[in-house]
C-alpha cells in the first residue's frame, strides 16, 4: 500500500478524516487523521488486505491490538481504538510529534549520555509492559519515536506482520511469528532461540533492545548478511562486530548481557535493563561513566575481551570501582550468589563456572553476621526465567550477586556485581583476575570486597584464612572442581565418578586438604544417603580422608563436618562429633551440613528443640534442600510432633517429588499417628510394581479392612519376612516390625543384635517413637543405659 492506493486524502475511515500520509511499513499505511468525535489528531494504521486475509489472523490481530490498548505509559505510544470500516481494518493511535530513532542515529552512533538517557525510557517502556504479560516482539529503531525535548515513545506493542517462514519470507523486511513455525519480528532484531523455531518471551525483546543499543552507540546494526539466510547464520551463530574503543565498557557490557545467546543468560524482563541502565547513568553522573554493573557478554572472544580487561588496575586484576562516588552503601545481612556464567562458549566448562560459584559462597559464608545461601539452593536457579525479585523472595535474602567466570589461557577473571533486590539497584560491580594458579586468592578478593562493599566486619580468623591461599597446581585444581560437581548431582553413580577426579587430584597433589576433604564427603554420601557402601566400611574412609584434611588444614569446615559425621555414625562418639560440627560452624556459619549432622546428634541425646532450631538455620541458609527439609521432618518425628513432620516430608517431595526415602519417611510418620489410609494410600501410589509392591499394597489395605491395625502390620512383617534374602533389612528393622504386632520380647532381642553389629540406627533409641511400647521394659532400659555413654547429655551441660 502506498499513498496513491490508499484513501484519499480528505476522505474518512470511520469517523477518523484522513489528512496526510505518514509512511508506509510491512502491515500498512500509516495516516495523520482527525478524530471527528474527540477533536484530536491520531496516527491511522490502515492495515493492508493481505495481513488480514483470514479470520484466524484478523481476530489475532484485534486481541493483540486491545491488549496494546490497555498499556498507559508516559513512554508507549497509548492505542486508542481497533476498528473495522468496510473491508479496512484499522488502528488508532496515539500522534507522537519527532522522528523515528532510526532517523535519529548519526552516522558515528550517539554520545553515550544521549543513548542512556534515551535507554532507559526505551527499557522502562518494556518493563511496564513486562510486568503486565505484554511482550512487544517487534522492537526496533523505527518502531521508536523520539519527540523534539528527547521523550522517547515505543510504538506498535504486539503488533507485525504475520507470513509463513518459507516463500515471501525472502520478500520481506517484516515477519510475524504468532503461530508454531511462524516467526514474528523484523530479521536484524529477532533473537536466537525464535530463530530456532521456540516461542518468544520478554528476553527476546531484551534481544531486540540490545540491537537497538548497538544501533545506537555505533550507527550500525550488530548482525548482517548477503542475504537473509546468511543474517540468521550471523545472529545464530555469529559474534557481534566489535565496538570501538570509544564506547564505555559499561555500555559495551550492557550491550553484550542483552545480546547474550542463551536467554538465560540475558535480563529476564526489562526492569532488570532499565536498573543496569539506570546504575550507569548514576556511575555517570559520579564521574564513573565506565563502570560495568552486568558486564557479561556471550564468549569469551571479541567484545568480552574488551569489555572486562578495560580499566584493570596494576598487579591486582581489580577492575576500579565503578561507582566512585556512591555514598548510600547499604548494609546487608542475607544475599544469595546466583551461579555464575559460563563465559568459556564451552557447555564442557559448566563445571568450573558452577565449582567457582560454590567456592565464592563457601567464602562468604564464613562471615559470621552474613547469612549465604547454600549451593544446593540457588543452582535451582541456574538459567531460571524467574525475575531477580522472585528468586530473592523464594531464598529470602535482602540483595543477590550476580556474574561470571572467564578462563583464558593461563588467566581466570571474575566479574561479579550487587543488586539490591527490594529497589532494583545495582550498587556495585568489579571484575577480578588473576593467574589460574592464585584461583583461590582470587576468590578471597571477591569476598573481601563484598564484605566491605556491604559494610560487614569479617572477622580476623576469616581475614587471616581468606588472606593464607596458597597457590594451587591447575591440573589438580581442576580435577577437584569436576569431582565436587559430579559430587553436587547426588547420584550412587556420579558420586562414584566424584571419587574418582579426587583420587586423580590427590596423586598430583597429595597435601591439599581440599582433596581428601572431597573424599571424605563423597564416603558420607555413599553411606548415609545412598546406602551402598557398608557403614562400618564407609566411615573408616570418612574419617581417614578427614583426618588427612584436617592435618594438611585444620581450617576446612567440611573435614570437621565428615569427621563429625564418622564419629557419630560410625564411631558412636557423639561428645567428639560434636566439638568438629561446633569448630565447623565456627568456621563457617553458614555451612548447613553442618547444621544437619548437628541436629542428628542433638536429637538422638532427646535434645528436640536444640535440634529443631539446627534445622530451622539450615534450612534458612539451604530452603532448597531435600536432605535437610528431609532431616527436619525426621526431627519433628523423634520429637512425637507429627503434623509438622508431614509438612516438612511435603516441603521435601515438592523439591524431588519422586525421592523414595522422604515418602518411606513420610509413611512412618502416618504409621505412627495411626492414619493407615493416609500410609495405604501412599503404598498404593508409590510401591514398585516389580517385585510384588502393587499386590503388596492391596493386601495390606485388605488386612486392615479385616482386622484393622493388627492385619496391617502382621501383613507387613510377613512380606518382611519372606524377601529377607532378596531384600535384607537392618535388626532395627525387624524390631521396629515386632514391637508394632505386639512381640516385644523378639523385638528387643533384635535391639540386642543391633547393639552389637553396632547398627546406626541404634543411636535414636531414646528418641523413636515406634519404641514407646518398649519403655517399660528392663531389657530395654537396660539397652537404653548401654546407649548412653554413646550420646550428648539428655540436657546440656
Amino acid at each position: 500500500m502506498d499513498s496513491s492506493s490508499g484513501p484519499p486524502i480528505g476522505s474518512m475511515i470511520s469517523h477518523y478524516r484522513i489528512l496526510s500520509h505518514l509512511g508506509t511499513g510491512g502491515m500498512g499505511a500509516v495516516y495523520r487523521a482527525r478524530d471527528e468525535r474527540l477533536d484530536r489528531d491520531v496516527a491511522l494504521k490502515v492495515l493492508l488486505a493481505e495481513s488480514v486475509d483470514d479470520v484466524t489472523a484478523r481476530a489475532r490481530l484485534v486481541r493483540e491490538a486491545r491488549m496494546a490498548s490497555s498499556l498507559n505509559h508516559p513512554h508507549i505510544a497509548h492505542v486508542y481504538e481497533v476498528g473495522e470500516d468496510g473491508e479496512r481494518l484499522f488502528i488508532a493511535m496515539e500522534l507522537v510529534e519527532g522522528r523515528t530513532l532510526r532517523a535519529s542515529i548519526p552516522a558515528a552512533g550517539m554520545h553515550a549520555e544521549t543513548l542512556l538517557r534515551q535507554g532507559a525510557q526505551i527499557a522502562d517502556a518494556l518493563a511496564y509492559a513486562h510486568e503486565r504479560g505484554v511482550i512487544h516482539r517487534d522492537l526496533k529503531s523505527a518502531n521508536i519515536m523520539i519527540g523534539p525535548d528527547g521523550w522517547v515513545k515505543v510504538l506498535d506493542f504486539g503488533l507485525a506482520k504475520r507470513l509463513p517462514l518459507k516463500g515471501k519470507a525472502e520478500e520481506t523486511q517484516d515477519i510475524n511469528l504468532t503461530a508454531t513455525g511462524i516467526v514474528m519480528g523484523t530479521p536484524n532484531y529477532l533473537p536466537p532461540e525464535v530463530l530456532s523455531g521456540e516461542p518468544a518471551d520478554a528476553r527476546g525483546d531484551i534481544w531486540a533492545l540490545g540491537v537497538v543499543l548497538y544501533e545506537m552507540v555505533s550507527g550500525k546494526l550488530p548482525f548482517s548478511g548477503g542475504s537473509l539466510g546468511g543474517l540468521w547464520e550471523a545472529i545464530l551463530n555469529g559474534a557481534p562486530s566489535p565496538l570501538t574503543r570509544r564506547v564505555p565498557v559499561g555500555i559495551q557490557a550492557l550491550i553484550g548481557r542483552c545480546l547474550a545467546k542463551d536467554p538465560g543468560r540475558r535480563y529476564r524482563q526489562g526492569n532488570e535493563a532499565r536498573a543496569a541502565i539506570e546504575a550507569l547513568i548514576g556511575a555517570s553522573a559520579s564521574g564513573g561513566a565506565g563502570g560495568v554493573p552486568r558486564a557479561v557478554w556471550v564468549t569469551g572472544a571479541g567484545i568480552a575481551a574488551v569489555a572486562l580487561a578495560w580499566a584493570v588496575a596494576l598487579g591486582t586484576g581489580v577492575v576500579r570501582n565503578p561507582f566512585p562516588g556512591r555514598a548510600d552503601r547499604t548494609r546487608f545481612e542475607s544475599l544469595a550468589v546466583l551461579p555464575l556464567a559460563n563465559l568459556s562458549g564451552d557447555p564442557g566448562q559448566e563445571y568450573f563456572a558452577d565449582g567457582m560459584t560454590e567456592e565464592l559462597i563457601t567464602d562468604l559464608a564464613s562471615i559470621p553476621s552474613l547469612k549465604v545461601i547454600s549451593r544446593t539452593s540457588v543452582m535451582r536457579f541456574k538459567n531460571a526465567k524467574e525475575s531477580l525479585r522472585d528468586i530473592a523472595r523464594s531464598l529470602g535474602v535482602e540483595a543477590i550477586i550476580e556474574g561470571s567466570v572467564q578462563r583464558a589461557g593461563d588467566r581466570v577473571r571474575i566479574t561479579a556485581q550487587l543488586i539490591e533486590v527490594s529497589r532494583d539497584r545495582h550498587l556495585w560491580a568489579r571484575s577480578f583476575e588473576r593467574d589460574f594458579r592464585d584461583v583461590l586468592a582470587l576468590q578471597s578478593d571477591v569476598a573481601r570486597e563484598i564484605a566491605k562493599e556491604i559494610q560487614l566486619q569479617i572477622s580476623p580468623q576469616a581475614t587471616a584464612r581468606l588472606a593464607s591461599r596458597r597457590p594451587i597446581n591447575p591440573e589438580a585444581y581442576e580435577l577437584y572442581l569436576k569431582g565436587r560437581f559430579e559430587w553436587n548431582r547426588l547420584t550412587d553413580e556420579s558420586v562414584r565418578k566424584g571419587i574418582e577426579y579426587f583420587e586423580r587430584a590427590l596423586a598430583i597433589d597429595p597435601g591439599d586438604a581440599r582433596y581428601n576433604s572431597g573424599l571424605a564427603d563423597a564416603y558420607v554420601v555413599l553411606v548415609q544417603v545412598m546406602g551402598s557402601v557398608p557403614q562400618r566400611e564407609g566411615m573408616a574412609k570418612v574419617k581417614e580422608y578427614a583426618g588427612r584434611a584436617l592435618a594438611a588444614d585444620e581450617s576446612v569446615a567440611e573435614a570437621h563436618s565428615s569427621m563429625a559425621a564418622a564419629l557419630f555414625f560410625g564411631d558412636w562418639n557423639s561428645v567428639e562429633a560434636e566439638r568438629h560440627l561446633l569448630r565447623a560452624m565456627e568456621l563457617n556459619p553458614g555451612y548447613s551440613t553442618a547444621r544437619l549432622i548437628y541436629s542428628a546428634v542433638l536429637s538422638a541425646a532427646g535434645r528436640i528443640d536444640e535440634a529443631i532450631e539446627q534445622d530451622r538455620r539450615a534450612i534458612e541458609v539451604d530452603p532448597w534442600s531435600l536432605l535437610i527439609n528431609w532431616n527436619a521432618s525426621g526431627t519433628f518425628f523423634n520429637g512425637h510432633r507429627y503434623d509438622e513432620a508431614v509438612a516438612a516430608a511435603r516441603r521435601a517431595l515438592e523439591i524431588e517429588p519422586g525421592s523414595v526415602f522422604v515418602r518411606s519417611s513420610m509413611l512412618r510418620v502416618y504409621e505412627q499417628k495411626g492414619d493407615y489410609e493416609a500410609a495405604l494410600d501412599l503404598l498404593e501410589k508409590y510401591l514398585p510394581k516389580e517385585d510384588g509392591g502393587k499386590a503388596q499394597a492391596a493386601r495390606m489395605r485388605q488386612a486392615y479392612m479385616a482386622r484393622g491395625p493388627a492385619g496391617y502390620w502382621q501383613t507387613a512383617l510377613h512380606f518382611r519376612v519372606s524377601h529377607a534374602k532378596s531384600n535384607p533389612a537392618s535388626p532395627v528393622a525387624y524390631a521396629f516390625l515386632y514391637t508394632h504386632v505386639g512381640d516385644h520380647a523378639r523385638a528387643i532381642d533384635y535391639l540386642e543384635r543391633a547393639f552389637e553389629e553396632h547398627v546406626g540406627d541404634m543411636l535414636f533409641i531414646r528418641v523413636e517413637p515406634s519404641f514407646d511400647p518398649l519403655r517399660g521394659d528392663p531389657r530395654f532400659q537396660a539397652l537404653v543405659r548401654r546407649m548412653d555413654p554413646h550420646l550428648l547429655p539428655a540436657r546440656p551441660s
